[in-house]
Parts: C-alpha cells; sequence; structure tokens
C-alpha cells in the first residue's frame, strides 16, 4: 500500500505543477473544503478536475491531502473503502480529492459506507458522465453536497480571458437595473460585440485558453460523441445503431426555427417511434445537452401544448458538421435560455421561464412576472410598450433605453 501512495503522491504533484490558482470558475469559492462528502458534476472538460486539484493546493491541510483518479488501473483495482481505510488509519490522511468516480463499479455504495465508517474523512469527487445523476442523487440525498458546473457564462469567459473580475447579478436586477450594470461593465475597454461573437461561436469552454480553434471544434464535437456512444451507451444500454439517432435529433434542434416542435413530426423523419423519440428527447434533457420550454398557462394546458426545444451548447450551434446555415434565432434564444435557466433550475416550480401566445418568454420569479421579446437591432419596441415589466431583449446593440436592454447582459447572471 505505501508503493501505490508513492505513486499517487508522484502523480498528484506532477499535476499539481500546472495548476494555477489565478484563474478559477464561478462556483469555486462556493464549494467547501471540509464538508464530508462533496459532488461536482456537469459535462466533461468544464475544470472539474481543475477544481479539484486547486482545493486541494489550497487546502491549509495540504500533507492530509491526496487527490486520485479511479480510471487509473493502479487505484481501481483496489476496493476503494479498504484503499481510504488504509490511508485514513494508518497514513493519516483525512481529505480524497477523487476524479472519474464513475469508472467504478457500486462507487455509490462504498461511499456511502465510507461515509458512515469514517467521520473525520472528508471526500470532493466529480463526475463526467451525467446520464444517471438522478438515480445515484437520490442514494446519497442524506450525505453529499451536489454542485453543478455549467460550461463558461460569457462573463466567467472575459474574467478568464482578461483577468477581469466582472460580477455576477440576479435577474431581478438585470430588469430592474440594467443601465447602471452595463455602466459599470464599461469602464473596462473591450471590444464588446466581437467578444460576443468570439464567445458564441468558439469559446464556451475554459479550455479555450489553451487551444486554437480548429482543435477547440473538433473537441467540442468529442464531447458530443462520448456523451452519446460512452455515456448513453453504457447506461440506457442502447445498440450502436439507436445511438446515431440522438445525432440526429441534436442535428434537426439546431437547424429549425426556435419554434415549436412536433413529436408527430419529428418521429416520422426519423423513422421511429413517438414514444422512442420521447425518451430520447428526454435523456437529452436529463444530461443537460437540451432544454424544453412549456407553454404558460395552467397545468393541464401546459401538458397539452407542444414546447419549445433548445440544445445548451451554443457553440454547436457554428460546428460545421451540425449545421447547414447559421440560425441566428435559434442563437439568439439558445443563450437566453441557457443563462436563465441555469439559475431558474434551482429554485422551486413556481421560479421559471415559459413561453406564451404572445411573447418569446415569461419568466416567473417568487414575487415578479417579467415578459421577453427576443429580436435584432432595428425591432422597436412597439408591441410591449404598455406592458408591464416587458422588455426587448435586443441582440448586436451597446446602448439601451426605455425597456430595450442588450441580449449580452444575461451573462451577468453566473
Amino acid at each position: 500500500m505505501n508503493n501505490l501512495i508513492q505513486s499517487l503522491l508522484k502523480y498528484q504533484n506532477n499535476l499539481l505543477k500546472s495548476i494555477s490558482l489565478n484563474k478559477k470558475r464561478f462556483l469555486y469559492d462556493d464549494i467547501p473544503n471540509n464538508e464530508r462528502l462533496v459532488w461536482i458534476v456537469w459535462l466533461r472538460w468544464v475544470w472539474k478536475t481543475t477544481i479539484l486539484l486547486q482545493k486541494l493546493k489550497e487546502n491549509k491541510d495540504f500533507d492530509k491531502s491526496i487527490y486520485f483518479s479511479l480510471d487509473n488501473p493502479k487505484v481501481s483495482l483496489n476496493w476503494l473503502f479498504n484503499l481510504v481505510d488504509e490511508m485514513y488509519t494508518n497514513f493519516w490522511y483525512t481529505y480524497f480529492y477523487i476524479d472519474e468516480i464513475h469508472k467504478y463499479k457500486n462507487w455509490n455504495q462504498e461511499l456511502k459506507n465510507i461515509y458512515d465508517s469514517f467521520p473525520g474523512v472528508n471526500i470532493l469527487f466529480s463526475w463526467s458522465s451525467s446520464v444517471d445523476i438522478i438515480k445515484w442523487t437520490y442514494d446519497l440525498s442524506r450525505r453529499v453536497l451536489l454542485y453543478k458546473l455549467p460550461n463558461l457564462s460569457f462573463r466567467e469567459y472575459l474574467n478568464l480571458k482578461y483577468k477581469l473580475d466582472l460580477k455576477k447579478y440576479s435577474i431581478d436586477e438585470i430588469f430592474n437595473n440594467p443601465i447602471d450594470i452595463y455602466k459599470d461593465f464599461l469602464k473596462y475597454d473591450l471590444a464588446i460585440l466581437k467578444e460576443f461573437r468570439e464567445y458564441l461561436i468558439n469559446w464556451e469552454f475554459p479550455f479555450f485558453i489553451w487551444i486554437d480553434q480548429i482543435n477547440y471544434s473538433f473537441k467540442i464535437e468529442n464531447i458530443i460523441n462520448k456523451i452519446i456512444y460512452e455515456d448513453i451507451a453504457s447506461f440506457y444500454q442502447l445498440k450502436t445503431q439507436n445511438l446515431f439517432i440522438f445525432k440526429e435529433i441534436i442535428y434537426f434542434i439546431i437547424n429549425s426555427e426556435p419554434w415549436l416542435f412536433s413529436y408527430n413530426s419529428l418521429s416520422k423523419y426519423l423513422s421511429i417511434s413517438w414514444e422512442t423519440l420521447k425518451s430520447y428527447i428526454e435523456i437529452l434533457k436529463e444530461i443537460w445537452l437540451i432544454e424544453l420550454i412549456s407553454f404558460e398557462w395552467n397545468i393541464s394546458q401546459e401538458i397539452r401544448k407542444s414546447k419549445k426545444i433548445y440544445f445548451m451548447i451554443n457553440n454547436l450551434n457554428y460546428s460545421e458538421s451540425y449545421i447547414n446555415s447559421n440560425n441566428v434565432w435559434r442563437i439568439r434564444e439558445t443563450f437566453l435560455v441557457k443563462n436563465v435557466n441555469y439559475i431558474l433550475k434551482s429554485w422551486i416550480r413556481t421560479n421559471s421561464i415559459k413561453y406564451s401566445d404572445k411573447w418569446d418568454f415569461v419568466i416567473t420569479l417568487k414575487n415578479s412576472k417579467y415578459i421577453l421579446e427576443v429580436w435584432w437591432k432595428n425591432k422597436t419596441n412597439k408591441q410591449i410598450q404598455w406592458i408591464a415589466n416587458s422588455f426587448l431583449v435586443k441582440d448586436d446593440i451597446s446602448e439601451m433605453w426605455n425597456s430595450i436592454i442588450p441580449l449580452r447582459l444575461f451573462w451577468f447572471l453566473y
């Protein structure tokens, strides 16, 4: 066991040499270093591993801390419970930073056993496969703190690229004080429209820092392929020929207008049953790749009405493998839905973003309701000028007036 620990420490320390504490994700300060069981989850390549190593590097009890990944055969061949028991009991390790935990069979049961057996142990672990997050969240719900780490917001992108300190704002603040927020931003000398376009096209994941555009695009597509052909395939035990349908669904979403979609027409187009399509859509929703926006009315109408559907990685809207033309309508709305929905997801049902027969979106918070129309810069506000709490959200503008605000303002939400 001592040889294994020495090997793990050597590997850990080599990784730490390349880990900077100057660039951190927005959730970093919220994630505790001294809770007994903390879980970081989302898509691949959003810096979950980086956060583990940064937390270890900053831990005041560094000598009692160790990092390892469960895709390491030296580790995976050992029983995880015994590994932690030996390190804790005989070598005084109390902080364990465990990566790729889903690569280990029965990991959830062993984590529960470790939690119940060793009150002095703190575990921070990451998960690169999102498909069975709901099941395991339920199993560990009494023990674990869960942190969902999405791909970069535009605010984070600017902070990482230029070492800025742009602040977050709530949805209420954006609608009630948009001019003040934007004025605060203007003190930075940035070609903001140009930066926004580059972010939408290329730079939504933090590895943009060290990769060129061609390889970045390849990596984005590789993330999608791994989710489909590894994560979905293994968890749902689907045949390879069925997995390609997921790519066709994504292609359909990216190339369709951001209006309502029909299960019946899409199922016929894909030559699959309505029930199969619905289950595939639900899988993509559960793993955070798509979002469905419901009709804003009562429950019965919401169920009967069609839904708007969006793909949650903006960069793929520009991928040559997935698009036949740039769909600026969908790109605008996807950006807004992605940013707003991440904030609303952790709230109760009465807080939501939906659509209506009259408006693009209706955002409902605990005490407020906001109506949004998303358009291009030449659209007037005539349609909403007499509607309370209504806003025209415009692309390609750098100023705001009379309830007209830039689309980019929603970057401040996280």
